[in-house]
């Protein structure tokens, strides 16, 4: 059978970040209950002054593959759990691999609870086959041949942990859209909320409540990005939210902006878009 060549993405929602070289690629279908997608940054040059760009936790996590600093591309893990800053000098080269809320957990075996920072190398989480895997990228030189073999490296992953579609797959897309209270939510399952909880913390490192909470936020964020012109209060309401106050201190508390802040800095990087 032919092997799988990721597809490029639509980078639509990211133009923010064409100045990085940014774009985006799909896994293979097996892989996409756990995988989000596989992205790229290259740029040989950057500017003379260092870029930054924010990151928000959303529950997700990611492994980073940076080719720029020696021979085998170096590999480090990330599990976001306060906003912080990306900064990039010089040039970047970078491949990276966004896991759903427990995709890391299910193909990589990595317990989200048991991290006590937001970054480790592959290394100290002793990621599997991950030196194999370096050198199979340092050799080969187009970014469609590492694009496969990291797709082949993860499909071999699920096939070795057996990786399933479990419960917290399942309830995931159910849980951000659900508008009832999450031991309601768990009452229709069987387990208890306690359960559950952990089952969330070891797999997510973010309890159901919490994933809940940073999904209405990262829609929010997506929305005021997009039609940065739309009414928040509206806003407030398509996310979830009928108390607006409650919606401005939660945005707040994620993002460390106010809705409007962050709608005034989408605006400004619109209408003055770094060089390409």
């Amino acid at each position: 059978m032919a092997p799988y060549h990721p597809q490029s993405i639509n980078n639509a929602p990211f133009n923010s970040l064409q100045h990085l070289g940014f774009q985006r690629f799909m896994p293979h279908p097996q892989l996409r209950p756990w995988v989000q997608c596989y992205w790229i940054a290259r740029r040989d040059q950057l500017p003379d002054h260092s870029l930054s760009e924010t990151v928000y936790p959303d529950a997700g996590s990611s492994l980073g593959l940076d080719f720029a600093s020696g021979e085998l591309p170096v590999a480090s893990f990330n599990a976001t759990k306060t906003s912080g800053k990306m900064v990039f000098t010089g040039s970047i080269h970078r491949i990276g691999i966004r896991f759903h809320p427990g995709g890391a957990f299910q193909l990589l075996g990595v317990e989200m609870s048991a991290l006590t920072q937001d970054e480790f190398s592959a290394d100290a989480l002793a990621l599997p086959d991950i030196e194999q895997l370096q050198y199979q990228l340092a050799e080969a030189s187009e970014i469609s041949q590492r694009l496969t073999l990291i797709d082949t490296w993860l499909l071999e992953r699920a096939n070795i942990t057996q990786a399933a579609s479990g419960l917290v797959q399942q309830l995931l897309p159910r849980l951000m859209l659900a508008q009832e209270p999450i031991a309601d939510l768990s009452s229709q399952l069987p387990i208890s909320l306690r359960q559950l909880e952990r089952k969330f913390q070891v797999e997510v490192g973010f309890s159901p409540a919490q994933v809940k909470q940073l999904h209405r936020i990262k829609l929010a964020r997506a929305l005021i990005s997009q039609s940065p012109d739309q009414p928040l209060v509206q806003i407030a309401v398509d996310t979830g939210f009928y108390d607006q106050a409650h919606f401005i201190r939660q945005f707040q508390k994620i993002t460390g902006l106010t809705p409007n802040q962050y709608r005034l800095k989408k605006m400004s990087q619109k209408y003055n878009p770094l060089p390409t």
